[in-house]
């Protein structure tokens, strides 16, 4: 069997103990991944007999697998495993299959996966053995079935502490974002998160710089309340955050082993001036509009990747906190430039083609709005009235018989629209009759007794009660109501006031001819002054959308009425045309043709008279 791989005697051992009691030691007190994988590695094979070659293969975050312990010698090449380990990998099971032979020799290659993270493998232990028979392969994968758990165990250990460190790295970032908050002023806000910032990553020194538009600006530097903006020392920081700025990138000095080439120019212009022993790191900070700021720390000794990774986590949640704070502070007119500059960016950038075409059809509708013509006109609420309407009033005192028609109905001249109760008038009639044939009896008696004086009282009685009579019975010709002309109801409905008393003159019933209206427009006052008479326009009807109709003002009062809490004016109107559906009382919108004038002026007329009054309103 080849000779195995020793490791490092643990403290408390002394030379001369046998060698596996070495291995175990080792193994107890392996302080790494590779150191426990390697004498792991090496009990193993120890285990097995006709064991020739040996590996474990491991992932690390966002890198491939790769071998972490070789046995016996980690300098051989162990490429012939690589079959195996691939098979084993992807299906994430045993594998256990014969080497590519060749010149007749024989073996097994065993590998055999190990998770730690669901059901994908996170590393694999390969073997290459000397050839055995079934039951012994199956010996072998039992041990390696018992054995991985330690390596399962590690890798849990290693996965648990990455995530412990990242928990820790994500709260320190959200403390150093909560003190941000506390702030509304830029500059204590950006003091403020220097000194955190200093004390979480264990800086001697925390500077942050923001974008001032033609270059880097200090804002706060940790731990000193004043400094000197115009020193040699604040110039070379502040053109070391504009290196990183221009870059998009952190730029450490001295640099990472291993990281990107940086041009770190003026950060050893920096170091020169600042002579200060030690190790500064710039982290740019951005919002998804670019770089907004820069913030510099300053460390003893070179910081370790940790803590420049969450100096970067960190400045990643802060840049849109000081750009937020930063364009708060400004005034009005600061925050209109950077909307312009962001607007003409946009419709001059490369980029943005929808923003630049919308660009294009604005400058255009803009200029058509100014240049091309259109028809001002002026809109006012309508009605449609009858031009003659006219009134049945009741004839006398009395009460409601029948009342057939309604508001509504069309009627005819003469149709009855109600009657009034005629009992008492004909019980008058026949009560004056009476009268009348008692008084001409005496009158007969007086002339046959020649008595002149009594005749002529009797006739004259004898007329009175004619008059009487004749107008009991008027008063029962008109005891029916009906209509005066032909036309359409407009108001009126007593179906529902059988019985009730009338007084004389009472307004029962509204009268409207069906073809003759006239249009009644209420017109702002702001608009009255475009109205005169003789103008033309044209009526749409709430109920007729389809159908506009011509009209022709005829009538423009000089009287004010207060209509939704502003003045309008009554405008009178005539009708083109008179279709058979129209009705009166229908409204709808009336627009009325004064002159061409541009989009743009009909369109901020209304505007522009706003600002003048109150422009002059608050004129002294």
């Amino acid at each position: 069997m080849p000779d195995t791989q020793t490791a490092p005697l643990p403290a408390g051992l002394t030379p001369g103990i046998d060698q596996e009691a070495r291995l175990w030691a080792a193994f107890a007190a392996a302080g790494s991944t590779e150191a426990l994988c390697r004498s792991w590695l090496a009990l193993q094979c120890r285990k097995l007999a006709g064991a020739n070659a040996a590996m474990v293969l491991l992932a690390r975050p966002g890198a491939p697998f790769a071998p972490v312990a070789l046995w016996p010698d980690a300098a051989q090449d162990l490429s012939h495993l690589r079959a195996a380990a691939e098979e084993c990998l992807r299906t994430a099971a045993p594998v256990v299959k014969p080497p590519p032979h060749e010149g007749g020799a024989t073996g097994l290659h065993i590998a055999y996966p190990f998770l730690a993270e669901g059901e994908q493998p996170v590393g694999a232990v390969v073997l290459d053995l000397a050839p055995r028979s079934e039951a012994e392969t199956r010996a072998v994968l039992r041990g390696l079935h018992w054995g991985v758990g330690w390596l399962e165990a590690q890798a849990l250990r290693e996965r648990i502490g990455r995530e412990q460190q990242r928990v820790a790295g994500a709260a320190a970032a959200l403390d150093i974002v909560a003190v941000a908050q506390e702030h509304d002023r830029l500059e204590a806000a950006a003091m403020a998160i220097a000194n955190e910032m200093a004390v979480r990553l264990g800086a001697a020194r925390v500077a942050v710089g923001l974008d001032a538009g033609r270059g880097m600006r200090l804002v706060a530097l940790s731990h000193t309340a004043w400094y000197r903006r115009k020193t040699p020392m604040i110039a070379a920081l502040e053109q070391a955050m504009e290196e990183a700025a221009e870059q998009r990138a952190t730029i450490r000095l001295p640099a990472a082993p291993g990281a990107a080439v940086r041009i770190a120019a003026a950060h050893e212009t920096l170091a020169a001036v600042w002579e200060a022993h030690g190790a500064f790191t710039t982290l740019p900070l951005t919002t998804d509009q670019g770089v907004v700021g820069a913030i510099t720390l300053l460390h003893d000794a070179p910081p370790p990747e940790p803590v420049v990774q969450l100096g970067e986590a960190i400045t990643a949640l802060l840049g849109p906190i000081l750009e937020h704070k930063r364009r708060a502070r400004r005034l009005v007119s600061g925050r209109i430039v950077d909307a312009l500059r962001d607007t003409a960016a946009m419709l001059a950038g490369p980029r943005h083609l929808g923003w630049k075409l919308g660009g294009v059809a604005a400058a255009a509708a803009l200029a058509a709005a100014i240049l091309v013509p259109a028809p001002f006109r002026v809109s006012a609420k309508a009605v449609l009235e009858g031009r003659v309407q006219r009134a049945v009033a009741a004839p006398y005192e009395g009460f409601i018989e029948t009342a057939p028609a309604r508001a509504g109905d069309i009627v005819r001249a003469g149709e009855v629209l109600a009657t009034l109760r005629d009992h008492d008038l004909q019980l008058d009639v026949v009560r004056w009759q009476s009268e009348l044939e008692r008084l001409q009896v005496k009158l007969r008696e007086a002339m046959a007794k020649r008595d002149p004086g009594t005749a002529g009282q009797v006739e004259a009685q004898i007329r009175q009660t004619d008059a009487q009579i004749a107008l009991a019975r008027e008063k029962l010709a008109r005891a029916r109501i009906v209509a005066p002309i032909d036309g359409v109801l407009v108001s009126g409905d007593l179906s529902q006031a059988i019985g009730a008393p009338v007084e004389t003159g009472k307004v029962l019933f509204e009268v409207a001819p069906l073809d003759d209206y006239r249009v009644i427009l209420r017109a702002d006052e702001r608009d009255i002054r475009w109205l005169s008479q003789g103008q033309t326009g044209t009526l749409l009807l709430h109920g007729m959308t389809g159908t506009a109709l011509p009209i022709t003002v005829t009538r423009v009062t000089s009287v004010a009425e207060a209509d939704e809490g502003r003045n309008s004016f009554r405008v009178e109107a005539t009708l083109g045309a008179v279709p058979a559906q129209l009705r009166p009382g229908m409204e709808g919108i009336g627009k009325v043709e004064i002159a061409e004038r541009s989009f743009a002026w009909v369109w901020t007329r209304s505007l522009v008279d706003w600002l003048r009054m109150q422009i002059w309103a608050w004129t002294p």
